[in-house]
Order: C-alpha cells, then structure tokens, then sequence
C-alpha cells in the first residue's frame, strides 16, 4: 500500500516538472519574438480633421459636423492630410485621354494696340465761311447744295442791295467819292475784280456776285434763291479737300494704356487691301460728353481719295513694352468670382491660382500678378479639369451623408 502511494506520488511529480517546463519554453519564446508594428496593432489612424465645410461655400469654416445652413447637405470634413496635397489629383493616362497640355508663361517684347472707330473730318484750319454784309436778297444762287465742290473765286450767289447799288452809284461819280465808294465796296465783300468790271462798264449793276474764298467742297448752306440777307446771315461754310483729318475715337483708360506717341492704321470697311498711315495722333483736349471718348487725329497726305464723314476702322498703336508675362486667353478660366489659371505644382497635381490680367494681344493676355515665368499651367483642357474638381467635391459629399449629423456652427 505504501509502495502504490509512492509511486502515485511520483508520477504527479514528473507531470509537474513537465507542465512547468513547457510554460518557461513558451515565455520564452515569447520573450524572443519581434514586437508588431503599431500600425498592425491599430491598423488604420483617423486623420485629424482641420474643419467642416460646405463644398459650395469654401471659404466658409465650421468646427462641428452638421448639416449645412447654405445647402441641403451636410457639411464636409477637411482633413490635413487633404490639405497637406491641395489640388487635383489626376493619373497620366487620364491626361493623356482628355488631350490635357500643359504650358509655361512666354515673356516677350508686345506693343500695345486697341482697334476702335474712326471718321474723315474736314481741317478745322483749312476751313472758310462766306456771310453776307448787307441788307438786301439773293437772286441767283450758283451753288445749290451741300456737297457741291468749288473753286476759289467762284461765284456762289449774286445778291441785290440798295447799299450795294449807292456804293456802285459814288464809284463812278469819280473825284474824292471814288476812292471812299471802292472801300465801302470791298468791306462789303465785293471782289476787286468785280469793282474794277463797275468801272470799265460805267455803269452800276442791280446784282453784285459774292465768291468762294477758298477751294472745296460746301459743307453747310445757309441761303436758298430769294431768301433776304443781312449783315449776319450765313451764305456757305466751305473745306478745303486739300487737307482733312482722321479722327480716332479712344476712351481714357485706352490713352492712358497706349502711352504716347501714337500711329495708326486705317482701312475701309468692306474695302480691303488700301491702307492709310497716320503718325504722331495728337489728342483734342476735350471729352465728349455722351460718348466719353476723346478724338485723337491724324493729319494724312491722301485726303481727295477719302470723302469726308467716311467711316474707318482704325488700329492704334502705341509704343512697345518690353518683359511682359502673358499665356494663352484659352488658359484663363473666368468666373464670377475672378479669373484663375489651373497650375500644375511638383508633385503633379493640378491647383486653380487666381491671377490678375493686363492687356490682351491677339491670342494671349498679359498676366500682372498671381503667376510667375518658371510657373507650369493647364492651357488646354482646363475646363476638364474645373469639371472633375467638381465631381471629387461631389464624391467627398457623398462620403460626408454617411457622417452622423450634428448641429454646427459658423
């Protein structure tokens, strides 16, 4: 009995001493084994999230989630991560399928020019007016509409006059009268070779003619056959067709953009391949009142191949500026808000930058600030990528209706 008692006894030893040597094994090993890495402990850390906003009204932060108080959304998390890669991620091969070209600002020598309306107008200092001087009518008129062309010395009208027919009358009584009667005469706007035809005719003459002063084309009628005259009725305006103007209508903030001095093309429309050349525009210091410009004339060597009131169109050109940045018009993305270039940054992604834009030159557009010459930007389909930024905002929005709604504030 004592001998099975013993060997009962044994045996839950040896089991003893087995069990405690695989525990100190299994400690063991477990001391040896590497510590998993934290991601493995926690696979995935939330990212912190810098505020909430409505994709609509990005500008405006909340700091709680909730519904939106401009649109019926809730409003979308802007983690800082996201913020860390700002832009439009798009793969090469989207890229490359949607015909995306991306270029450089081109910096050259431009000389400014604006393309605006132009007229033929008679030299002001070349134009003349014939008025009466007496008392008395018209009784044959020569020149019976406006428009017409003259010589000068031309007869434009012959008048009647008691003052005329007395002046007449003393001339030719000779003596001391003779000489006072031809000064009355010719203050009277009779012509010395008329005075001197008096003479040789002895006799007075009921109707004494009234002649062009200079040569051109009548630009305003004042009398008609039988119409009475006195000392301040107008006869005719004349112009001289030797010399006219081409007046260019600018607006101020044109002036002020071209500079000075100024030259100019113009040309007919609907007559292409004549061309007239106008240097040194000077301006007419007054502005016109309805229209807000101010004429700019160019005095031209051609004037009889221009009938006056002829309509141009006129390409102003101003003097050349050197160093300007400009891109593409079709870069330029405009919007209520401003006007924006897409910009391609390092890491390739694609960031709508507001750029501020000068004068345009044919194809291009001067930018004066927001880009730089080593800057990289989108200058064909831009508007592709306008589009897919809007389709992410409406991807994080979808995400953001799987958020729990809470009250936020602004």
């Amino acid at each position: 009995m004592k001998i099975s008692l013993i060997a009962a006894l044994g045996r839950k030893a040896v089991l003893s001493l087995a069990v405690l040597a695989m525990l100190a094994t299994l400690v063991s090993c477990q001391r040896d084994a590497p510590t998993p890495p934290a991601a493995e402990v926690k696979r995935t850390a939330e990212p912190r999230v810098l505020y909430y906003y409505d994709p609509m009204r990005p500008e405006v932060h909340f700091d709680k989630p909730g519904p939106s108080p401009f649109m019926d959304m809730a409003l979308v998390p802007k983690f800082a991560e996201a913020n860390e890669s700002d832009g439009i991620a798009v793969s090469p091969s989207i890229v490359q399928s949607l015909g995306i070209r991306i270029g450089k600002p081109v910096v050259r020598t431009v000389r400014p020019s604006v393309r605006v309306p132009a007229r033929v107008v008679s030299d002001a200092r070349a134009q003349a007016r014939l008025q009466s001087r007496v008392n008395g009518w018209v009784e044959r008129l020569a020149v019976r509409a406006e428009g017409q062309s003259v010589s000068a010395g031309a007869v434009v009208a012959e008048i009647y006059s008691p003052e005329l027919v007395q002046a007449q009358e003393e001339l030719l009584l000779g003596s001391d009268m003779a000489a006072a009667a031809t000064e009355r005469l010719r203050r009277f706007g009779i012509a010395d070779g008329d005075i001197q035809a008096i003479r040789r005719a002895g006799k007075s003459s009921r109707r004494l003619p009234l002649r062009a002063p200079v040569s051109g084309i009548v630009t305003e009628l004042g009398v008609r056959e039988g119409s009475s005259i006195s000392p301040d009725t107008l006869i005719a305006d004349f112009s001289s067709r030797n010399a006219a103007w081409i007046e260019a209508q600018l607006f101020p903030a044109q002036r002020v953009m071209l500079g000075e001095p100024l030259s100019a093309r113009f040309t007919v429309p609907g007559a292409p391949g004549r061309e007239w050349l106008g240097d040194n525009g000077t301006f007419v210091p007054l502005l016109d009142p309805v229209t807000q410009t101010q004429a700019l004339r160019f005095a031209i060597a051609d004037a009889r191949a221009l009938p006056l009131g002829t309509l141009l169109d006129a390409v102003v050109e101003g003097q050349p500026r050197d160093d300007v940045l400009l891109v593409p018009v079709s870069a330029v993305i405009r919007t209520a808000q401003g006007d924006r270039i897409l910009l391609q940054r390092a890491n390739k992604r694609f960031v709508p930058t507001a750029v501020q834009l000068g004068q345009r030159y044919g194809d291009d557009v001067e930018i004066v600030g927001g880009l730089v010459a080593t800057d990289r930007f989108v200058s064909s389909g831009q508007f592709l990528l306008d589009a897919e930024a809007s389709l992410q905002s409406g991807l994080d929005q979808m995400d953001a209706d799987a958020m729990p709604k809470q009250g936020a504030s602004p």
